[in-house]
């Protein structure tokens, strides 16, 4: 029995090593909405991240707060569900001021709709709705940054 047990055993061995690796596709794919959610709050991040008037930067240091919530949750439910998480955009340093502003909104606008994607993993989905609560925030404080500067302009 026991030489049984052992050749069975490097039969499924054998069997795993033969399996090509295309039968895994799907295993790192199932929801790369995550990665481009990830990529797309890392990008608009760092388009609100630059030196401004002290009342439109309050609003974006409490924007990038948020964003850091949200990215750490989305960067955990990846993880746990084995996606890799370190792909993101760079930063398009031709836009002006309001421009990056503006750009960071469409960005985190396309970042909810990701993350809106159905759903599957009961922790995952946890974290993804808390990920999309800090979204909301970091969005509202993006909007009021633009308020900000728009009345500044008009002084």
């Amino acid at each position: 029995m026991n030489k049984r047990l052992i050749e069975s055993s490097a039969i499924l061995v054998l069997f795993a090593a033969m399996t090509p690796l295309a039968s895994y596709a799907g295993f790192f794919g199932d929801h790369p909405h995550y990665l481009h959610a990830l990529s797309d709050m890392k990008y608009a991040r760092n388009l609100i991240q630059r030196p401004d008037d002290p009342n439109v930067m309050a609003d974006e240091r409490r924007a990038v707060e948020e964003l850091n919530a949200a990215i750490n949750d989305i960067s955990t439910a990846a993880r746990e569900d084995w996606k890799p998480i370190n792909d993101h955009p760079p930063v398009d340093a031709n836009l002006d001021r309001p421009g990056r502003l503006h750009e960071a909104i469409n960005v985190l606008n396309k970042a909810q709709q990701d993350l809106s994607q159905e759903e599957d993993d009961r922790n995952a989905r946890s974290l993804r709705n808390q990920a999309l609560r800090h979204l909301a925030v970091a969005r509202n404080f993006v909007r009021k940054a633009v308020g900000d500067k728009e009345f500044d302009r008009n002084l």
